[in-house]
């Protein structure tokens, strides 16, 4: 069990609608473990997300983030690959996006928890972030496509704030791990294919 390889750890990132449940979904089907996001879990318990969330749910949600910490650490540990659809970063940015537009008061709190939580060493930091780009408006239409009111977000300010803010955390806070950035209208497989090459030159430099 000592010499088992450790796991790699890998955060699907993007808009609402950029394929990120499709491109887990498809690495899962390879083995590895997907993680779906944390907000839609609990959108599907009635908790308020998306253009309907409020303080309450983004404090439950970077908490359920925070607990779930411990279920990556021992996938990781066990030797499996895990694909999560989001993170802190994305929490922090929907947060983020809510408190600009007087949604939510929580962003604050949360970063500062978050800031706390780095500087211990008690966030285990993903071994690469892919971020699935998709322009504003596609995104909306690809929601309205779903027909799930209950988990869209279609404020448009909400959207953009939360791309300008995905960015400056990775160039400020967490600067060391690295972004893929991928075209997410790009056919799924191929999308999967080129971040499990990401993924093998990425071990290269880290050993």
């Amino acid at each position: 069990m000592a010499d088992r390889e450790r796991g790699f750890f890998l955060v699907l990132e993007g808009l609402p609608g950029s394929g990120k449940t499709t491109v887990g979904r498809l690495l899962e089907q390879s083995g590895w473990v997907f993680l779906p996001e944390v907000a839609t879990i609990l959108g599907g318990k009635g908790i308020p997300i998306g253009d309907r969330g409020d303080t309450s749910s983004d404090f439950l949600i970077f908490s359920e983030e925070i607990q779930r910490v411990r279920e990556i650490k021992r996938h990781i540990s066990e030797g499996r690959n895990v694909a999560a659809d989001g993170y802190f970063p994305t929490d922090l940015s929907f947060a983020h996006a809510r408190y600009k537009q007087n949604q939510s008061t929580c962003y604050p709190t949360c970063l500062n928890l978050y800031l706390n939580a780095l500087t211990a060493g008690t966030i285990l930091m993903p071994d690469l972030y892919v971020y699935l780009d998709i322009p504003v408006k596609d995104s909306m239409k690809r929601q309205k496509n779903r027909k799930k009111d209950d988990f869209t977000t279609l404020n448009v300010n909400i959207l953009r704030d939360v791309r300008r803010h995905l960015s400056f955390v990775h160039q400020v806070f967490e600067s060391e791990v690295p972004v893929l950035k991928v075209n997410a209208q790009r056919d799924s497989k191929e999308i999967a294919k080129a971040i499990l090459n990401a993924m093998e030159r990425r071990k290269k430099v880290s050993r």
